[in-house]
């Protein structure tokens, strides 16, 4: 017997809901046994990291209590990024982040979401492609000059493109996935598996590299359940820009 589909998201929302809770809990017993574990920074991001499973599980289902959610855990997450000297997507979480989840609050209200209602989901067609895509190439270059003055090292003639290239490429992809987000385009969800993709790559070097950094765990393990959420809410977004009128106003 085949699983329907609705089914199939309950499940899947639960696996994605209790495997990171579970893995949150034993990576917080494992790193706190290590030698100056820093245990409060440890426990905040553990707490910001559930609430971010939770807003991003929302969200791949359409539910506009995603951004009261995802509130908390930008909030949480901007302190992580200032502790991690990571100043580009710092700025990119305070400045930009934190207010975008009101507006996109606000839009989704527009495309007729509520407490037990659905957003209504649209897809791009050929002109909003190139106008993100001209978005995304403007605002890499931005952060990219940004990343380099603020993070670049000198030491013995090297300096550190990749750390910079990939900050900046992180930053890009969160702005314009966000702006596609508060604007219900099924398309967001392929610029989110990029974001989660590189954002993996960025705290599994951060673990590897950097001294005394046990709780960047957290958010690896975090980013690890956003990708697996992410390909999912691709098919989901499909559906929900497949049924319900177009909201274009």
């Amino acid at each position: 017997m085949i699983m329907d589909e609705k089914r199939f998201d309950k499940f899947f929302n639960a696996f994605i809901l209790i495997g990171m809770t579970v893995c949150v809990i034993l990576s917080c017993i494992f790193k706190m046994q290590e030698e100056g574990a820093r245990t409060t920074l440890l426990l905040v991001s553990a707490f910001g990291a559930l609430m971010g499973v939770v807003s991003v599980v929302l969200s791949a289902n359409g539910s506009i209590w995603t951004f009261v959610f995802g509130l908390v855990d930008v909030l949480i997450y901007s302190y992580i990024l200032y502790d991690s000297k990571m100043p580009s997507q710092l700025l990119l979480y305070v400045g930009y982040f934190i207010p975008m989840e009101f507006i996109g609050f606000w839009q989704w209200r527009k495309r007729g979401a509520g407490a037990r209602k659905k957003v209504h989901a649209r897809r791009m067609d050929g002109g909003k492609w190139l106008m993100f895509a001209g978005i995304f190439a403007a605002v890499f270059s931005a952060a990219l000059c940004i990343s380099w003055f603020a993070t670049v090292k000198i030491d013995a003639g090297e300096i550190l493109w990749r750390k910079t290239i990939l900050d900046a490429l992180i930053t890009t992809a969160n702005i314009t996935a966000l702006i596609m987000m508060a604007m219900a385009y099924t398309e967001q969800w392929y610029i989110w598996t990029l974001v989660n993709f590189t954002a993996i790559i960025q705290w599994a070097v951060t673990l590897a590299t950097v001294p005394d950094a046990g709780y960047a765990i957290v958010p690896l393990v975090k980013y690890s359940f956003y990708l697996l959420n992410g390909l999912n809410a691709i098919r989901i977004w499909m559906r929900l820009s497949a049924s319900g009128p177009d909201l274009e106003k």
